[in-house]
């Protein structure tokens, strides 16, 4: 995870977290080239998110071809949590 957060939204750091989506297959499918999942950590702004409390949310959508694009998703996941457009995730206790 990087040191510095990739956002700062309305007092808390956002650190996304993207990983790369392997499917379970049969040997004769065609293996997709690169997909990717993404997660994002929040945590209170200028807090170490390692020591410090913080939540990782597992974005809720499809998997992306791209590494930039899962990481923005990511981010705008995370804004939304944030807002509270995401339904079942509150930041209670951060």
């Amino acid at each position: 995870m990087d040191t510095f957060p990739s956002s700062t939204y309305k007092g808390f750091d956002l650190y996304p977290l993207v990983y790369r989506y392997d499917p379970p297959r049969e040997w004769h499918e065609r293996r997709p080239d690169r997909s990717y999942n993404a997660s994002v950590v929040i945590c209170r702004e200028g807090l170490d998110p390692v020591t410090a409390v913080a939540r990782i949310f597992k974005v809720r959508a499809e998997q992306w071809e791209s590494l930039g694009v899962a990481k923005r998703a990511a981010i705008q996941s995370g804004r939304d949590i944030v807002d509270g457009l995401v339904e079942g995730e509150n930041l209670i206790g951060l």
